[in-house]
């Protein structure tokens, strides 16, 4: 079956059952169209010019209230290219089950920051930092800068309550093949999140850890800690930085110990919103290697769900290559729903 076909039949389907429980339970559609068109420069021998999607969505969660203080739910998020109509692979960014009581939340699925337990470390830089304007197209850093471990399949995650400002969060995931020489729990993963806020004052603390049977392999991900502090320095005006080290299985040529670090500011007065983030992080391939990176971001809101926005994006890749300095420039609008 084409693959636009099986989008289709997939989200007449999910609407049919979101119709079908309306009356049993609270379901709600949502979703996110987003684009910008970019001139992408590599080193000083290519020039790109594009129309690019931002992480387009389409969604459904749901909620029951199963009495006693307990709720069931659930959720199906499926990613969009808004350029060419194509769906992403995978399909689904999110897809989970999930219980809320008083003892927290409990998730199953594929999990990522959208999901009612979020992503111990990803949604820790959501939390402190700002965008500049998305975390996608030619302005995504999370997973190049950062190595944020957002979306996961075959996850177990948790979030507790809130207590007095502090809050915690844990995943466990799988994260073999699925297949005879690589089965499902060949691989595993463990992130927590520890979260807190006070007044103007946000800070986070994250450690994340991968293992593999039979050790892993040459230049993996093995752990990382990260943390972060956001302070409102005046009515509208945040200050941030956010640290982390990585360390790998490395060899003679690689490294064990990458770190990385941010530091930003976020305006917002009215309608406008400025942005403006300033990145590096260890080459893990290279010994001498740094990738510095620079963004500048405007964002104009014609509404609360709709925002014009225009960008600037310098990231050097590699300091121990020559010419591969990428420089992007766009301009776009995003719309929720």
């Amino acid at each position: 079956m084409h693959l636009n076909t099986r989008l289709a039949l997939s989200t007449f389907t999910c609407l049919a059952l979101a119709s079908a429980a309306s009356t049993a339970q609270t379901v709600t559609i949502y979703g996110r169209i987003a684009t910008s068109a970019n001139q992408v420069e590599t080193g000083s021998t290519s020039t790109l010019r594009e129309l690019r999607d931002n992480a387009s969505r389409l969604g459904f969660r749901g909620a029951e209230d199963l009495g006693g203080g307990l709720q069931a739910l659930f959720g199906l998020e499926m990613g969009l290219s808004l350029d060419t109509g194509n769906p992403t692979n995978p399909f689904y960014r999110n897809s989970y089950v999930a219980l809320r009581g008083g003892f927290g939340t409990v998730a199953l699925g594929r999990l990522d920051s959208a999901n009612p337990t979020g992503s111990p470390i990803y949604s820790q830089i959501t939390a402190l930092t700002h965008f500049a304007p998305n975390d996608a197209g030619a302005t995504a850093t999370s997973t190049a800068m950062q190595n944020a471990r957002n979306r996961t399949s075959n996850s177990i995650g948790y979030a507790s309550p809130n207590w007095a400002g502090a809050s915690v969060r844990a995943r466990v995931y799988l994260r073999g093949a699925g297949t005879a020489a690589d089965p499902e729990d060949a691989a595993r993963s463990v992130d927590l999140g520890f979260n807190y806020q006070t007044g103007k004052l946000k800070a986070a603390l994250g450690f994340a850890s991968d293992s593999r049977r039979g050790g892993l392999a040459n230049n993996e991900f093995d752990d990382k800690w990260q943390a972060g502090l956001n302070y409102e320095v005046l009515q509208g005006l945040e200050l941030y930085l956010l640290g982390g080290l990585d360390r790998y299985k490395n060899t003679a040529t690689t490294r064990r110990n990458v770190q990385y670090g941010m530091l930003g500011a976020a305006y917002t007065l009215g309608k406008h919103k400025v942005v403006f983030n300033l990145m590096q992080r260890d080459v893990q391939t290279s010994l001498t290697g740094d990738r510095d990176r620079q963004q500048l971001s405007y964002q104009y809101f014609l509404s609360k769900r709709t925002d014009l926005q225009a960008f600037i994006d310098n990231d050097g890749i590699d300091s121990s290559r020559s010419n591969v300095r990428v420089r992007a420039v766009g301009a776009g609008i995003r719309h929720n729903f």
